[in-house]
């Protein structure tokens, strides 16, 4: 086999990873808003209420919260090798920082999703009942949890955005989705008013749109559909 076919091979493979990681970076969006918009709506109304479907739910919210926060930040950085790495070439300077907002965005989902799942863990496999303090104590861990940013969407939309602009400089899966792309950045970014965080469902609804068509955009480049 020739370097070049071994290269366009890897690059194949590459793609492929890149439609299923898609595929389940926008499963994960729509798994965390079923639950705070139809099962759960008063998830995020605060520590006493989320502890009470805690307590209710505890086994499934672990599951949850490893589908949506831990799967969901592995997807993301195979989805960013394929979207920053097509030929396997040295980066340019704006994808090196995208790659950097990519660790950073997974390193933070994957610190929420874990506490959240060994918090649950350390509370409920205690001799504690719903009282006073496993109240306080959860109180303390739910608020690391929002320090970390859980609620607020602006490091996924620092991310969005710049995945988008390497896009548009690469010249690639043309200007509509790189558009839409920023257009969901600016509502992640809404998300660090307080009085505006209910923003981010509207974030994560339209993050699916954009995961289900790069997933779209990768499969038809993988298959040489797209043209130049």
């Amino acid at each position: 086999m020739s370097e070049l076919s071994s290269v366009h091979l890897r690059n194949r493979k590459r793609q492929l990873h890149g439609v299923v990681a898609a595929l389940i970076c926008a499963s994960s969006f729509i798994l965390g808003l079923t639950l705070i918009l139809v099962v759960v709506p008063d998830f995020n109304s605060g520590p006493d209420a989320r502890l009470e479907t805690l307590t209710k739910f505890t086994g499934f919210m672990q599951f949850w919260y490893f589908l949506v926060y831990v799967v969901f930040g592995a997807s993301l950085l195979v989805l960013s090798v394929a979207l920053l790495e097509p030929d396997g070439r040295e980066q340019k300077p704006l994808e090196q920082m995208t790659t950097l907002a990519s660790y950073l965005w997974a390193c933070y989902i994957f610190a929420s999703g874990f506490i959240a799942i060994f918090s649950i863990e350390f509370l409920f496999s205690q001799d504690y009942e719903f009282s006073a303090g496993i109240t306080e104590l959860w109180r303390d861990i739910y608020a690391v949890q929002m320090g970390l940013g859980e609620g607020a969407e602006w490091v996924g939309a620092i991310w969005v955005l710049m995945m988008n602009a390497c896009l548009q400089k690469e010249g690639r899966f043309g200007n509509s989705i790189v558009y839409f792309g920023y257009v969901i950045c600016g509502f992640g970014l809404l998300t660090l008013v307080p009085s505006l965080k209910e923003v981010g469902a509207v974030f994560g609804l339209l993050q699916v749109v954009w995961f289900l068509w790069v997933a779209r955009l990768l499969f038809l480049e993988r298959y040489k559909y797209i043209t130049p």
